[in-house]
């Protein structure tokens, strides 16, 4: 039995740290000034390192941040520091580290999204939980003051009256938890039946702190022969004046009948009913009288024998909701579905993903299948609406497979081909069939998911827009529907989006919330989070984003996959219960990737993902509805509007990408070149520069011409997997790095190759003329700039060259007076513009494709001069030398 007298109040129980808390290398502390300042230490980084605080505001520990900030911490020779605030009394705000440096992120007990938690001078200082353990300890949890030092004194007493004496007087330091902001101690165990009363003494201010009317805590340690085990309601919400179902499992340890009375205790009313508990353990399903209006409540169970109260348990988390009046929430998820390019130039599969993600991840119902697969069958199942992203570098796989014949792999990879086949053609006919009912929306993807915010710092907005466009080509292919939104691959923003997403016939993205609302500019409206929003650029074009929640997304994908189906789903309606009570008519967003949640939690993942369908399906109806993306932005008109949007990602930077890792810079590097030398050939051939390639299914990877083929090629090194998977911080398979290797290094060779096969076979000069025959090998006629340096004075002409020997004459104004020798170069014709960052410079005239050297008085013969300076002048010193000789003979 428990009698828990005074203010008693809810608070979170979990593991007890100090306020120094270390973790791996890494201690962290923090003081609050009496007017709202924290300052906040870290110690383990390096010195050299640059360390961010990213913190923000939230309405209670661990929950979705409403307001975000990032602050640089400084080095102070012991650690680093930074000072925020002021903040107003009784603020909850939480925080984590970021070393720019390594690119790790700095959580609490290093664990993915747990942040440290404090609550500002809080007014409420005393606000207690405590309840008695089956040994007869007793656990304390109060708000203290943090970070100082609080203590509890306490004793025994025969009673709870205020003013009784005191034995057994002591005292006991309480340990703060940063993950929930709370003081907790554990006290006893004790005898059956004796009273504890207590105080708080905060010995850093020297006060000490009484219950709300200025009486000791007080309760009672009295042991039952009846144990609480547990307890758990029929629906996860209930509505106001719907009936509360409540399943209790009490086991009694006598061997005998026990008569009792179940006293369900709520905030305003008590409900009474009579039980006769068997020996052992008892399933007792009552049916209680909902009296309750909007809230989440935490009833108490009183159990009583006779008059004597002998048992106490506090049961579950109680949300009732009132729906009067109150349009629905709507739920968007949004699930990214993608794969990188795992076939090589060859037509071979270098990595088998592809196919086993498809059919062979998990038994289902006794049957084989993927997780794909399963997505697509259970979205089926149940009454749901969701919206998916294929990138068209998976649907090319997909319809790959179907295509190619007998595929080749290079190893052996324990694919099951006429299984994965098969698996693949019934994945791609539901979902189909599912975008036919409209319960999947499908929103398109450039085509090989490439890293756009970096590509437009480079100057390649073409081919930003080449995959876009080839994208929402495939989309439309394989479903039969020209996608209205795109996913944004990474979630990687850069406000020149919102042209090309114009140019693209592109309404809608989705975005992090986390990493772009609180530093946007808000025009028109509010920055509510859960609606809709239009974003709009310097010259007025628009976009409409859905921005996710971030810390439901991140649920998604850490936690709901990897625990009890039963709790991913109480936890899941519970925290949309939560956002209605807040915000009712709003839409929720959540965005991950959808294959990973899965793939990384095969044993519970499937189960989990069947439960948040199933709970979902169950609770839609009068207070929440799944939507699509599209559908919750036709019931949701958007009207408040937002400009300036920083250049980042969901990982709220492009580190993953381009962060200085000599790894990621050769990838670029290498890309770079492969582009700047395919931009040149293409000019060269007179074809459009980021052409939207015609795909062919039989033929991975390779297009309808030369030229389609290694523009495809560049498009898969653009791809953003290789960059993310090489280095830190995911430090993944060299395979990825060594892929985008391959393409890029292709499309050197090859453009290499085919400038060999245009030479210079003679040059002379005829008075005011300089004759050039130049020898086309291409088998079609390109365009070239032929420039001849006569001197310091430059003379060009853009010229077609036939296949095969092509007669050329250059005007000079009158012969050079200072020099005798001239240089004929051919250049591809060019721009800085067209080619973008490139590692060898683009002059005036273009791309320079060969040069060679020659004297006024002696023409040249040969084929192709190299463009290397080094041949050039041995074979300018040889011709020179054998006129010597001649001379002298």
């Amino acid at each position: 039995m428990r009698k828990v007298f005074l203010f008693l109040g809810f608070l979170f129980l979990s593991v007890i740290t100090p306020i120094l808390i270390a973790q791996t290398s890494y201690q962290v502390n923090f003081t609050v000034t009496t007017s709202g300042y924290v300052m906040i230490y870290i110690s383990g980084p390096s010195s050299s390192d640059t360390v961010t605080l990213h913190y923000g505001i939230e309405n209670g520990p661990q929950q979705a941040w409403t307001q975000v900030f990032n602050q640089q911490m400084q080095w102070n020779g012991h650690n680093f520091s930074a000072t925020i605030g002021p903040f107003p009394n009784n603020t909850w705000i939480g925080w984590v580290f970021y070393d720019n440096t390594t690119g790790t992120w700095i959580n609490y007990d290093n664990h993915p999204f747990w942040n440290w938690n404090l609550q500002v001078n809080p007014l409420d200082v005393g606000y207690t939980y405590a309840t008695v353990l089956q040994n007869g300890s007793i656990l304390i949890t109060a708000i203290g003051r943090a970070p100082d030092n609080f203590t509890i004194h306490y004793g025994l007493t025969t009673g709870p009256q205020t003013g009784l004496p005191w034995s057994n007087i002591s005292n006991a330091i309480m340990k703060y938890n940063p993950l929930y902001g709370n003081y907790t101690v554990l006290l006893g165990p004790f005898s059956p039946g004796q009273w504890i009363q207590w105080v708080y003494f905060d010995a850093t201010t020297g006060v000490y702190y009484h219950a709300s009317n200025g009486a000791n805590f007080a309760i009672q340690d009295v042991y039952s022969p009846i144990e609480f085990s547990g307890a758990n309601y029929t629906r996860y919400v209930f509505l106001t004046n719907q009936s509360i179902g409540v399943t209790l499992e009490l086991n009694n340890l006598e061997a005998q009948q026990i008569p009792v009375t179940l006293s369900f205790v709520f905030n305003s009313y008590t409900y009474n009913v009579s039980e006769i508990l068997q020996a052992g353990n008892n399933l007792i399903n009552v049916t209680v009288p909902n009296y309750l209006q909007q809230g989440i409540f935490y009833p108490t169970l009183n159990v009583y024998q006779g008059s004597e109260l002998t048992r106490t348990a506090n049961l579950p988390a109680l949300y009732i909701l009132n729906v009067t009046g109150k349009k629905p929430l709507s739920f968007v998820i949004v699930w990214n579905m993608h794969q990188p390019l795992y076939i090589g130039p060859n037509g071979t599969w270098e990595q088998p993903w592809v196919w086993l993600h498809t059919g062979q991840d998990f038994n289902w119902n006794g049957q084989l299948v993927g997780s794909y697969e399963l997505q697509a069958m259970l979205i089926k199942q149940f009454n749901v609406n969701v919206t998916i992203d294929f990138t068209p570098v998976l649907l090319y796989q997909w319809e790959t497979i179907l295509n190619e014949g007998t595929p080749t792999f290079s190893s052996n990879f324990g694919v099951n081909v006429s299984h994965d086949i098969n698996a693949t053609n019934y994945t791609l006919s539901l979902y189909k069939q599912l975008v036919q009912e409209g319960k999947v929306d499908v929103l398109t993807v450039p085509f090989y998911h490439p890293l756009q915010a970096i590509m437009l710092n480079n100057g390649w907005y073409s081919d930003v827009l080449a995959q876009i466009q080839m994208g929402r080509n495939m989309t439309h292919r394989v479903f039969g529907v020209w996608a209205k939104g795109t996913w944004t691959p990474e979630m990687a923003f850069d406000m020149g989006l919102v042209t090309l997403y114009n140019e693209s016939g592109i309404s809608y993205t989705i975005l992090d919330q986390q990493a772009f609302l609180p530093y946007s500019t808000l025009v028109n409206g509010t920055l509510n989070p859960d609606q809709p929003f239009i974003v709009e650029n310097s010259i007025g074009q628009r976009i409409i984003v859905l921005f996710r929640n971030t810390t439901l997304s991140n649920d998604f994908s850490f936690y709901f996959f990897s625990q009890s189906p039963s709790l991913t789903a109480e936890e899941l309606i519970h925290q949309l219960a939560t956002i209605y009570m807040n915000n009712p008519g709003g839409v929720v967003t959540v965005a991950l990737d959808g294959e990973n949640p899965l793939i990384f939690n095969p044993t519970t993942g499937p189960s989990d993902l069947y439960a948040i369908y199933q709970s979902l399906s169950e609770y839609q109806g009068t207070w929440l509805v799944t939507q699509t993306a599209q559908q919750a932005i036709e019931t949701h008109k958007p009207t408040s509007i937002i400009t300036n949007l920083p250049e980042s990602s969901w990982d709220l930077n492009l580190d993953y990408w381009n962060n200085g890792y000599p790894g990621k810079i050769y990838i670029w590097g290498n890309l770079s070149l492969a582009r700047e030398y395919l931009v040149a050939y293409t000019a060269l051939l007179g074809d459009s520069i980021s052409p939207t390639v015609p795909i062919l299914f039989n033929e991975t990877p390779n297009s309808t011409t030369e030229i389609n083929t290694l523009w495809n090629y560049l498009y898969v090194a653009e791809g953003s997997d290789w960059t993310w998977q090489t280095g830190p911080p995911a430090n993944g398979p060299s395979w990825f790095m060594e892929q985008a290797l391959l393409y890029s290094n292709t499309i050197v060779s090859a453009v290499k190759s085919a400038f060999n096969n245009i030479t210079i076979k003679s040059a002379s000069v005829d008075g005011r003329n300089v004759h050039v025959k130049i020898y086309n090998g291409l088998q079609e006629s390109i365009t070239v700039n032929v420039v001849v340096q006569a001197g310091p004075q430059n003379y060009s002409s853009l010229v077609t060259l036939h296949p095969g020997v092509n007669n050329v004459k250059i005007r000079i104004s009158r012969p050079s007076l200072t020099s005798n020798e001239y240089k004929v170069i051919l250049y591809a014709p060019v721009t800085e513009a067209e080619v973008g960052a490139s590692p060898i410079p683009v002059s005036n005239y273009g791309f320079q494709i060969t040069l060679v050297e020659f004297s006024a008085t002696s023409a040249i013969q040969g084929g192709n001069q190299s463009l290397f300076v080094v041949a050039i002048v041995l074979m300018i010193a040889a011709a020179v030398l054998l006129l010597i000789v001649k001379y002298l003979i």
